[in-house]
């Protein structure tokens, strides 16, 4: 070891020995009202406010919701249970939960993070009774949490020798936090309260990057892998959900403050990080935004999340093998040639599912609902759902050459975990409540019941968008009320987008890229008939190559199928006509016959193909 290297070596020990004696020394747990410095615009409606009616997204939160119900509860504990030194019974779930010592990163992830996931499967269980009422996942939820505490004690011995104890964690502290607020479980807060103090000594003194944790001492380079970085949003809201300042110090200890300062002054912040855990730590400088009011962490989200956009796929999508590409090299295009990995997609969504959400409550910025939207039906709805033994849908693939859907080789991997919690979630992204009245964000079958100046009311969307261009909006009111529906009117819609209330078209300016406004007094029965005018439009890649194109219809990104030519030219693509009134299907017109293009959703396992080079 040169002097140099023992000098940096005894530094990072200084400072990390000192990091853990700063979180021994926190002041135990004192008591108070939660504070929050700002207060979104939009707020949320109650899980149970909002019913997803028959449609693919309503089966997703069933299968989702039925799966984990029925899990073996010893099969979920035995990782904790085993590590604790406790009879741990019940089967071993396998891949990436299991409790195990055979472990490589280079060709074997089983036993990667033991029972890293159970506190996603709670929070989502949680949700699910939320929507549902089903008093059988209610019971589950208090089962699994009391069991869960049966296995936390003050050392934290759990966590010795664990690769990524604040990955894990984060999701443990989200579904007790959850457990607690959508499951009214008792003991969730009790819990959590041992759980972190028994996590503490395990974890660093501040976030850590990964470049950060691989310049300290590691046992192998899976131990460098921890995301620290996305703890401040659960401890926030823990610290709003329980009233615990402790939380709140905890959430400020652990900003991802390197980050966020150069996001905050518009530098690009991005290139070689992984993907999905930078999105989602967005959400962390949105509640650090909300709870403390410093508008440098809304300027970090609101960048981040351009930058992002910037590099995204026409699906929505992001990050090829997991990673951000540096712009302005044409990166994103020659990844259609080098991976079959783009864009975890449950987890992907999730992140952005909730990065958008907060942008949109604070903002009211439509646009935010428009990329909400476009990784709702380009990425998600097609996700091959979760099987009984853990096996997954994980990468999205955007290959030039046959890409196909296929199922992630482990099981219970990450994308396990937040698809169950996205599912349930669909119903709250949804409709937002503000002051003065109501926004519709998605366009999905479903059932809104809230209050409006004291009166009971009932919104029932009808609509079978994005195969159709078309929703309708129904009231029921047990009496008149005046207030405002705000309808999103995506950026890409065109002119011959309409809005009518009760066979009528309504005057005014319907722009594209904001929030139309319907502000009337309401009566029982009225009915709003929404079109919006769904152009077809070509997106590249990356403004290198603008040769290579995505065929788009409004916010559906359309694969071909098939025996597909090596190009097109832009007037054939822009020609695509619909297959049949009844079908998904759109036709292109190439030298040799019709070429089929679908939406995600609609494509099984035949090869397909995203983008397609157009002729100069």
């Amino acid at each position: 070891m040169t002097t140099k290297t023992r000098r940096q070596f005894l530094k990072t020990a200084a400072v990390s020995t000192a990091g853990l004696l700063a979180a021994r020394s926190l002041p135990a747990w004192p008591r108070s009202s939660a504070t929050v410095a700002i207060t979104p615009e939009l707020s949320i409606f109650g899980y149970s406010q909002i019913q997803l009616l028959e449609g693919p997204f309503r089966t997703q939160f069933d299968q989702n919701h039925q799966l984990f119900l029925h899990l073996d509860e010893d099969g979920l504990l035995k990782p904790f249970r085993k590590r604790q030194g406790m009879p741990a019974p019940g089967p071993d779930m396998g891949g990436w939960y299991d409790d195990g010592d055979d472990f490589n990163e280079k060709d074997n992830f089983h036993a990667f993070i033991a029972g890293h996931t159970f506190g996603q499967y709670v929070s989502g269980l949680a949700r699910a009774y939320a929507v549902t009422g089903s008093k059988e996942t209610e019971a589950k939820v208090h089962r699994l949490v009391r069991r869960f505490g049966e296995t936390v004690e003050p050392t934290g011995k759990f966590y010795v020798d664990y690769r990524l104890p604040g990955y894990t964690f984060d999701k443990t502290c989200c579904g007790l936090i959850d457990a607690h607020e959508f499951a009214a479980d008792p003991d969730a807060l009790a819990i959590l309260k041992r759980a972190t103090e028994a996590v503490l000594p395990h974890l660093p003194e501040k976030a850590l990057s990964r470049s950060e944790q691989e310049a300290r001492p590691h046992k192998s380079i899976a131990f460098t892998w921890d995301e620290t970085y996305t703890l401040p949003e659960n401890f926030f809201l823990a610290y709003q959900r329980s009233g615990d300042e402790r939380y709140k110090e905890l959430g400020e200890r652990f900003i991802y403050h390197e980050y966020y300062d150069a996001l905050a002054e518009n530098h690009n912040a991005l290139p070689g990080k992984h993907a999905y855990s930078h999105v989602n730590t967005f959400s962390s400088a949105m509640q650090a935004y909300l709870v403390l009011g410093d508008e440098k962490y809304l300027r970090a989200a609101t960048n981040g999340l351009r930058m992002v956009q910037e590099q995204s796929y026409a699906t929505g999508g992001w990050g090829p093998d997991e990673a951000f590409v540096v712009p302005g090299k044409g990166l994103l295009a020659e990844s259609l040639g080098k991976t079959r990995s783009s864009f975890e997609t449950p987890c992907g969504a999730y992140g952005q599912f909730k990065i958008t959400r907060y942008l949109l409550r604070v903002t009211r910025d439509s646009r935010y609902g428009d990329s909400m939207e476009q990784v709702l039906y380009n990425t998600i709805a097609g996700a091959k759902p979760i099987l009984p033994d853990g096996t997954s849908f994980y990468y999205s693939d955007y290959n030039s050459d046959a890409a196909k859907k296929v199922y992630y080789k482990d099981k219970w991997p990450c994308c396990s975990g937040t698809f169950p919690q996205l599912a349930a979630d669909y119903g709250i992204s949804s409709y937002y409540p503000s002051k003065d009245g109501l926004y519709v964000n998605l366009f999905l079958p479903s059932r809104l019941s809230w209050i409006e100046g004291g009166t009971k009311c009932t919104l029932t969307q009808k609509t079978s968008y994005p195969a159709s261009n078309a929703t309708q909006l129904e009231l029921e009111m047990a009496r008149p009320e005046k207030f405002t529906v705000y309808l999103r009117v995506p950026a890409w819609a065109d002119a011959k987008t309409r809005v009518s209330v009760n066979g009528k078209r309504v005057e005014g300016d319907v722009l594209a890229g904001k929030f139309f406004a319907l502000s009337r007094t309401w009566k029982n029965g009225d009915r709003v008939e929404y079109e919006i005018g769904m152009p077809l439009s070509l997106q590249p890649v990356d403004p290198e190559n603008p040769q290579i194109v995505a065929l788009r219809r409004g916010p559906l990104a359309l694969f071909g199928v098939g025996n597909l030519p090596a190009s097109f030219s832009r007037a054939q693509l822009l020609a695509a006509t619909a297959a049949s009134a009844s079908s998904e299907n759109w036709q292109v017109q190439g030298e040799a016959g019709k070429i089929t293009f679908r939406p995600f959703a609609a494509i099984g396992d035949e090869p397909y193909r995203l983008y397609h080079t157009v002729k100069t």
